[in-house]
């Protein structure tokens, strides 16, 4: 966990919603040809940017989905190092999605700081659990972890890559283009799905980040009925698109809410 998330968890920052961002940012989403890619995980945004940097052994996954198969790459992370926390080879043309998910972690927030938590992120059933149980002045107690995706392309487009991009590959809470973002023109609408648990996911609040200004995010949507929201693009860049969701918890003394944080990174 950075810094930045730390102090945000313990409530020792004065703004309760910073650092819930979680992506992973390769230094190129494009290459012309076969060859390593290398990239930085970070959580928060604006000033609460920091590197993500836990160790290793909090990684559940880190893969390539590719034209060469899918190929597990937690050896090549660097967690902790100065600048960069993985390079990745990436031997052929095609479109490439490379997917982390981390281990389960715990906060235990106050009643306000975990209200504000809740309603910028759009977080309906932790919201409809706490009124229903007059449980709004408890302290916000949720096991967490996260889950990230970013598309790069080697090489030109082709169809067996623009489809690998917009399935699922199987993430508990994933973010799902139903177009390749680089076949887009400026400003043409893209729309994505949310799926949960496998399920498109109605009810999600989206948004839609520009990564060189990451202060706010440029736009948000809810997902309707079949999971889809539809974002424009406004321009070239680098760009990150952001869902949470949870779960009420039963049984379990020392949490009340299973909560996942997704994001999908891409770019020019």
């Amino acid at each position: 966990m950075g810094k930045s998330m730390f102090f945000a968890l313990a409530g020792l920052v004065a703004a309760p919603v910073l650092a819930h961002d979680f992506w992973l940012q390769p230094l190129r989403f494009s290459l012309p040809a076969p060859g390593s890619v290398a990239m930085r995980i970070f959580v928060g945004h604006g000033s609460a940017r920091d590197r993500w940097g836990l160790s290793v052994d909090r990684v559940i996954l880190f893969r390539s989905i590719g034209p060469d198969g899918v190929i597990d790459r937690k050896k090549t992370l660097t967690l902790g190092a100065p600048d960069i926390d993985a390079v990745v080879p990436l031997a052929k043309p095609g479109a490439y999605i490379l997917a982390f998910q981390s281990s389960p972690s715990t906060s235990n927030l106050p009643f306000l700081r975990f209200n504000d938590y809740v309603a910028d992120e759009g977080l309906t059933p932790i919201a409809a659990n706490r009124k229903a149980n007059r449980t709004e002045r408890a302290n916000g107690r949720e096991m967490y972890s996260r889950r990230g995706k970013a598309i790069v392309q080697v090489g030109p487009l082709d169809a067996a890559g623009i489809g690998r991009v917009t399935r699922p590959i199987g993430l508990s809470l994933e973010i799902v283009p139903e177009r390749h973002p680089a076949t887009l023109k400026s400003r043409e609408p893209l729309p994505v799905r949310i799926f949960y648990r496998g399920r498109p996911l109605p009810g999600a609040l989206v948004k839609l980040t520009n990564l060189a200004a990451d202060e706010k995010p440029v736009a948000t949507a809810r997902t309707d009925r079949a999971g889809r929201a539809v974002f424009p693009i406004p321009s070239n860049g680098q760009w990150q698109f952001n869902v949470i969701w949870s779960e009420v918890v039963r049984g379990n003394a020392s949490v009340d809410y299973n909560t996942t944080f997704s994001s999908l990174t891409f770019g020019s």
